[in-house]
């Protein structure tokens, strides 16, 4: 276990009973739990933000030289924490100096570290949050909430999983002991066995679309509702009158959208499109964000806002430090997309599911342009941006031979800057367990090049300059191909693109439907058309409405799959 969900253990146990000082109340227990929880989540993520921070450092402004520096701090300090630790197995005179010498340099190393990373906090906030993102006190996270808005934070830990309720004016806190993470993680296994059908068939990228109005595994809405009742229910009265909930989730949790938890105790049978249609879910009770931090509350309302007037209320007092560059001056396009690769890949039922990262990679930092062009075609992207373009008929869409990295990255890069809506339809890639980076896949050229290998990884995202309310990576997996939860994949990219400019992503947890997507997408957009653009988290509640009004697909393989990240409203 890390050492930052190693102090929240030790915090949360104390704040239960189990080692509290005499001068501990309970209200500054649960707050300093509170923190350590977020510290405990930051830490899964570290491994996916390192290599964004690895790019930046590539950069010769001054937030790539510090970024340059850093790196080679934190590699310095390393090396001396191994050579100290081998010189105290020593015990000659020799040895004993070196050691001394070697003290001295890494204590100066860490006093440096230090310096440049209050520089880089201070000078250059947001991209402190893109890569080492900070905890927040209760009081500043209710500061930075609305009105209408409550937080949800959900820290799956070995023995317990622990349990915030945040509104502006109220906290409450729950532990479940029957949720620790073994018995987290085979409950999420059970229900994603029935949301996806390349695991309920055991063969990859089968469409759920092709099953019509049934599925191989009937959704346990029994054991999903035990994972409301015992993490949201206790909690929920903080809620009362609020309606949109933003969600922070850990673990094998974060695999698992909260939008189709049922709300009371399943009736009737689980496959039963009828009895499936007049379920009460958790999205029918609030419009749902997730964020993969607290702190990115900070990021979205402070750090990352272009125009200083429309800041929170609730975001610290003092110079904000320059944000990210911003988009190009100019007319606003309402919609830019890339999708629908040229890939070889055999189209079996037209999923978008995909391998993680790490199979796709080549020897160097490059993708293998032939393992990405093996990847399963994507007919149903192009009917998806096909409906889209209808739309929007001054929109920019990239498809086929036209949707590659140097249109993204380059030759449409102005245009991208200006959009309102942005939407990838692509196969999504999550690094699991290595080292690649989550990304998305575009038609791969002939030969990968630092400027193009047909893949977008998450730090070549940060360095897009965007303005857009909407970005959609329709099909980015939240799980590799192994079941497996990448929540510190889906964490990364979503702060890339936060850092580029994006308020909001909407992001897939699972092999998606052509036929359900589309008209999800379509009915979301035209829902935003109809309302403000704050309506975000609204407008996605519409478009799994209209799903679901489809009795073929009343089951949430179809409607659940999408989650909108970040800004709700």
């Amino acid at each position: 276990m890390r050492a930052a969900a190693l102090a929240a253990v030790v915090v949360l146990g104390a704040a239960t009973g189990g080692s509290a000082r005499i001068d501990d109340t309970y209200e500054s227990l649960r707050a300093e739990a509170f923190e350590a929880a977020q510290w405990a989540i930051a830490s899964d993520a570290a491994d996916a933000l390192a290599k964004v921070s690895a790019r930046f450092a590539q950069g010769d402004d001054a937030i790539g030289r510090l970024a340059e520096e850093r790196e080679a701090l934190i590699t310095r300090r390393d090396r001396l924490e191994h050579e100290i630790e081998r010189l105290y197995a020593l015990d000659d005179e020799a040895s004993r100096q070196r050691r001394e010498t070697a003290r001295a340099e890494y204590d100066q190393t860490l006093d440096r570290l230090r310096a440049v990373d209050t520089e880089i906090e201070t000078r250059f906030p947001a991209y402190s949050e893109l890569t080492s993102p900070q905890a927040l006190t209760v009081v500043q996270t209710q500061r930075l909430l609305r009105e209408e808005e409550g937080l949800l934070l959900v820290l799956v830990n070995p023995e317990a999983a622990y349990v915030w309720a945040l509104t502006r004016d109220r906290v409450e806190w729950a532990r479940s002991e029957s949720l620790g993470q073994d018995e987290m993680a085979a409950a999420v296994a059970r229900l994603r066995a029935s949301l996806t059908t390349a695991a309920a068939r055991g063969q990859p990228y089968i469409d759920p679309s092709l099953l019509q109005d049934q599925t191989d595994t009937a959704f346990d809405r029994a054991e999903a509702h035990r994972i409301y009742s015992e993490l949201i229910a206790p909690v929920e009265d903080v809620f009362r009158g609020r309606s949109t909930l933003i969600t922070v989730t850990s673990g094998d949790l974060s695999a698992l959208p909260l939008a189709l938890l049922p709300t009371e105790a399943p009736r009737g049978q689980d496959d039963s499109a009828a009895d499936l249609a007049a379920t009460p879910w958790l999205i029918d009770r609030y419009a749902l964000a997730a964020l993969p931090s607290v702190s990115s509350l900070t990021a979205l309302r402070c750090h990352l806002v272009s125009d200083p007037a429309l800041r929170s209320p609730g975001c610290p007092t003092g110079p904000a430090g320059p944000a990210p560059p911003r988009a190009a001056a100019g007319e606003r396009i309402e919609l830019v997309a890339f999708g629908a690769p040229v890939l070889a890949g055999h189209a079996v039922g037209a999923a978008r599911g995909a391998p993680p990262a790490g199979e796709l990679m080549g020897d160097g930092p490059l993708a293998d342009v032939e393992r990405l062009r093996a990847l399963p075609a994507l007919p149903g992207s192009r009917a998806e941006l096909e409906a889209l373009q209808s739309r929007y008929p001054r929109s920019l869409v990239r498809m086929g031979e036209a949707a590659t990295e140097t249109a993204v990255r380059q030759t449409d890069r102005e245009a991208l800057s200006r959009a309102r809506f942005v939407v990838f339809s692509t196969h999504g890639l999550l690094a699991g367990s290595d080292q690649a980076e989550p990304g998305l896949v575009l038609t791969p050229p002939a030969v990968a090049t630092a400027e193009d290998d047909g893949y977008l990884s998450a730090s070549e995202a940060a360095e897009l300059r965007l303005s857009a309310d909407f970005v959609v990576l329709s099909a980015c997996n939240t799980a590799a191909s192994d079941g497996q939860p990448g929540g510190e994949g889906l964490s990364g990219l979503a702060r890339a693109f936060f850092y580029a400019g994006a308020r909001s992503l909407v992001v897939s947890h699972w092999e998606v439907s052509d036929a359900a997507t589309t008209e999800l997408m379509t009915r979301t957009f035209a829902a935003l058309d109809d309302a403000d653009i704050g309506e975000r988290a609204r407008a996605l509640r519409e478009g799994m409405r209209a799903v679901r009004d489809n009795p073929r697909w009343a089951h949430p393989a179809y409607w659940a799959p999408f989650t909108l990240v970040g800004e709700p409203g």
